[in-house]
């Protein structure tokens, strides 16, 4: 009895191991499968993980300027080795497209040729950003930037807005059968989308009351119909369309008289709004005639006032003068350490020009990594200085003086505000100074020579056609800079611009 006793006794103690071992398999699996599934994000993570961020605000530009679309990946990795497009409206028709570590310009958009490029530099660090130049108002629109690196795909957006002031707005009556009467101003051709506000007779917003709708043509411009109510105790509605970008506002107004809502059938009321409107036309248009003519009174001044400019621009320096501004001629040596890598520049660094091949120098902090720029080598802090610029053929450039610490990476704005003195031509036609805002110039003037004449003392920079000896335009807000000014030079021509000595006694009209 004791020997079975024993035999179910050991039976019973293997039953138990054997239940404690699968329990203890099941649960190393079951912390294996927990420690697995917390590694997968991270296994995810590495092998993908990344994402293209466009800009969450639009990039609004005015015709002509050169812009940047922002987009990047994120995390910063690489695109170096990845296909980046750029496309607006269809895929198969890139704006710009990089891929083997080039880019691929015989599928490129015909309007966006020669007008696009991505920064080498910036591709190392996941930065996709396109430059865009010359913006047109055809510009407008979304653009999507897409990256894929064999393996994963992604995109993002950013839109470019060219501002563009919409027709004058129309104020009419809208009645539908049945319905309360209502007015509708109506105008088309905005970008962006504009304001629409609408006051009583007693000046107060009565926009809440209105309902505005807003539709796209096929040029991305915007269509406004805004409808109010209109009631026995309103007589005065003005129609205020405005841009959100700060612009000349414009606006239309319809009177209604409460004479014009006795105790009537509605086709009454509609034929005498529309009766009171005909005769209300004539007024309007003879209003319309004397703002016309207030108009013309107003810029008859300012015409003279440019006739005058254009005049003197093309008055000779008198030849003392001229003599004494040619006494302070420099020697002017373009600096290599701050050309932009597309800038080629002579052995004796007096010509620059733009360069078919991008070239490889470090990009250290002195320069120029997004505008096609370069420095003179020697900077100045005080006197009178005189250098003369052989533009030619040449028609787009800028020529002046930087401030030492004004910024040379990326897109920045040649303005006093950003430490620039310069004036420009732009397109082969217009010249401006890059005052802000802009102040153009007589676009007669076409030197083939420019003279750039510096006074530190007097805190003036001036700019003369050496051809004529005539004066061209003059800054007088280089305030106190306490720094050093170089000769500054910018070009987007595949032309020479050539540093050259001035001639003692140059030939002019007046002789």
């Amino acid at each position: 009895m004791r020997s079975l006793m024993r035999r179910q006794s050991r039976a019973g103690g293997s039953r138990i191991d054997a239940v404690g071992n699968r329990e203890m398999k099941m649960g190393f699996l079951g912390r294996t499968c927990l420690i697995v599934l917390s590694l997968l994000p991270a296994v995810s993570t590495q092998a993908g993980g990344w994402t293209v961020v466009g800009s969450d605000q639009p990039v609004i530009a005015e015709p002509g300027d050169d812009v940047i679309l922002p987009c990047h990946i994120s995390p910063r990795v690489s695109a170096v080795d990845m296909e980046v497009r750029w496309f607006r409206d269809a895929f198969e028709k890139p704006v710009h497209l990089y891929d083997l570590k080039m880019n691929i310009l015989g599928t490129q958009d015909r309007p966006y040729q020669g007008r696009t490029a991505l920064s080498p530099s910036a591709l190392q660090t996941g930065d996709i950003s396109l430059r865009l130049r010359n913006i047109q108002p055809s510009d407008r629109g979304v653009y999507t930037c897409v990256v894929d690196d064999g393996s994963q795909y992604e995109e993002g957006e950013t839109e470019v807005i060219v501002p563009a002031l919409g027709t004058q707005p129309s104020v009419s009556m809208d009645s539908t059968q049945g319905e309360q009467t209502q007015l509708v101003c109506r105008s088309e051709g905005w970008d962006p989308e504009p304001e629409v506000i609408w006051r009583d007779r007693d000046g107060n917003d009565v926009t809440s009351l209105s309902n505005t709708t807003m539709q796209r043509d096929s040029q991305g411009l915007r269509s406004v119909s805004s409808y109010i109510k209109i009631n026995q105790q309103s007589n005065v509605f003005s129609c205020l369309l405005r841009s959100k970008i700060p612009k000349p506002d414009w606006e239309s107004k319809l009177h209604i008289a409460r004479d014009f809502f006795p105790g009537v059938s509605g086709w009454m009321v509609a034929f005498f709004l529309t009766l009171a409107l005909s005769i209300g036309a004539i007024p309007l248009l003879v209003i319309q005639w004397k703002r016309m003519d207030a108009m013309e009174r107003q810029f008859e001044p300012m015409a003279a006032q440019r006739l005058r400019e254009e005049i003197e621009a093309l008055r000779p320096v008198r030849k003392s003068e001229w003599k004494w501004i040619l006494s302070s001629a420099v020697d002017v040596t373009l600096d290599p350490d701050t050309a932009h890598p597309w800038v080629n520049l002579s052995v004796e660094g007096k010509r620059m020009r733009r360069r078919e091949t991008r070239q490889d120098v470090p990009n250290t902090p002195v320069r120029f990594d997004d505008r096609l720029c370069v420095l003179g080598k020697e900077g100045f802090t005080s006197g009178r200085h005189y250098w003369q610029v052989q533009v030619g053929e040449n028609t787009r450039w800028a020529l002046g003086v930087s401030r030492e610490s004004a910024p040379r990476k990326g897109g920045f704005s040649m303005t006093p505000q950003q430490g620039y003195w310069t004036v420009e031509r732009v397109s082969g036609d217009e010249f401006i100074a890059l005052t802000d805002p802009k102040t153009p110039l007589p676009r007669s003037l076409k030197p083939q020579k420019l003279g750039v004449y510096l006074d530190y003392e007097e805190e003036q920079l001036s700019f003369y056609n050496v051809e004529t000896r005539s004066h061209i335009f003059t800054f007088t807000d280089i305030e106190n800079p306490n720094e050093k000014l170089y000769p500054f030079f910018w070009t987007l021509e595949y032309k020479d611009l050539v540093l050259e000595s001035p001639d003692p006694d140059p030939v002019s009209a007046a002789d």
